[in-house]
């Protein structure tokens, strides 16, 4: 049984590691944050460094992460992401502690070749466990080394994730028809996002301001922008404030869903998500969210929902209720990474 676990952090924002730490910790488990970004150099140096993944401060992550683990010999030694730790370092590491690894991008894409994997990918056959969040990564970990690998879906978190009642002033500010959070790609997304804009639908868009001010004709970045990334409280207001919460998926992360499938329900928000296979299997169409594969279903579906409110907030609710019966939140997925892990270490014993 796990009884304590340490989180190596690498990626930045609190629904990350800070947010495993919280929800072990209320299962009853010891957990405690290794902040790895602290032992960086500051300001732009800092920044260069873990760019590079080179530098004093680098090794001084390795150095003194090494130093706390053989100190506190935890249960689980959790390196989220692994940007940070050679193959080396995780060798060194296994005499102290299970080493396990979990990614929520997708290192074995068109991007493996990119420097910030270059630690990572060589020292995956010395990880004594990895969770993928894609399940096109589950045979490609095999095929880099990894012997225990499961899939670990993202979630919603409780205490960030649910309806808010908002005063008229939030509602001025964020209110709209269609919300989309979510970077530029060029997958799709821009063209029929512009051709929702051009068809009279209040349509809304944060994340990336620079690149969708780039992308967007200037007459439609002006009724959708400014694309600013929002802060944690800002993009559940936002959410909350609209009608309709749309949902694309990433051609270059290969996503089949994403976090914001089930933050948007979560939130107590209609769900309009691009199609696939694994939605189709996670919510039912017309009951819990509904779906979309092109521009003219997209703006479709969209009117439809507009002009028929109680249709809408009954799909809205039930797609609430589905991802905490089925659970979707970050503690159920907690258990399940615990109860998995947890079968590793009797299998290595």
């Amino acid at each position: 049984m796990i009884r304590s676990v340490l989180i190596a952090q690498g990626a930045f924002g609190d629904i990350y590691e800070p947010a495993w730490v919280r929800a072990l910790n209320e299962l009853g488990v010891q957990a405690r944050l290794f902040a790895s970004h602290d032992h960086t150099l500051p300001g732009p140096l800092g920044r260069l460094e873990r760019r590079l993944l080179w530098g004093v401060g680098i090794r001084r992550i390795q150095q003194r992460l090494l130093a706390l683990v053989e100190e506190q010999r935890p249960d689980v030694l959790l390196l989220y992401q692994g940007h940070y730790f050679p193959a080396t370092l995780v060798q060194q590491l296994r005499q102290y502690t299970f080493v396990a690894g979990y990614h929520n991008d997708d290192p074995f894409g068109e991007r493996r070749t990119l420097l910030r994997y270059r630690h990572l990918l060589p020292a995956l056959p010395f990880y004594q466990g990895f969770h993928v969040y894609r399940p096109v990564n589950l045979q490609e970990a095999r095929a880099h080394g990894v012997a225990a690998v499961d899939l670990l879906l993202p979630y919603f978190i409780p205490w960030l994730d649910y309806p808010r009642p908002l005063d008229a002033a939030q509602r001025q500010v964020w209110g709209c028809e269609v919300v989309f959070a979510g970077h530029m790609e060029q997958d799709g997304r821009l063209e029929i996002l512009i051709e929702a804009v051009r068809q009279g639908i209040h349509l809304r868009i944060h994340g990336g301001e620079r690149y969708w001010r780039a992308a967007l004709p200037a007459d439609i970045y002006r009724r959708v922008g400014p694309c600013r990334h929002l802060g944690v409280e800002a993009y559940r207001q936002a959410l909350c404030a609209a009608r309709i919460g749309a949902c694309f998926f990433s051609r270059n992360n290969r996503d089949q869903y994403t976090r914001r499938s089930f933050e948007i329900p979560a939130c107590g928000l209609f769900l309009l998500s691009e199609r696939t296979p694994w939605m189709e299997q996670l919510f039912k169409a017309g009951e819990e969210a509904d779906f979309f594969s092109s521009a003219e279903e997209f703006v479709e579906k969209i009117k439809f929902y507009l002009h028929n409110e109680r249709v809408r907030e009954r799909i809205a609710a039930a797609g609430r209720r589905k991802v905490i019966q089925d659970g979707h939140d970050i503690h159920s997925r907690m258990r399940q990474w615990l109860r998995t892990v947890d079968a590793w270490r009797a299998g290595a014993q």
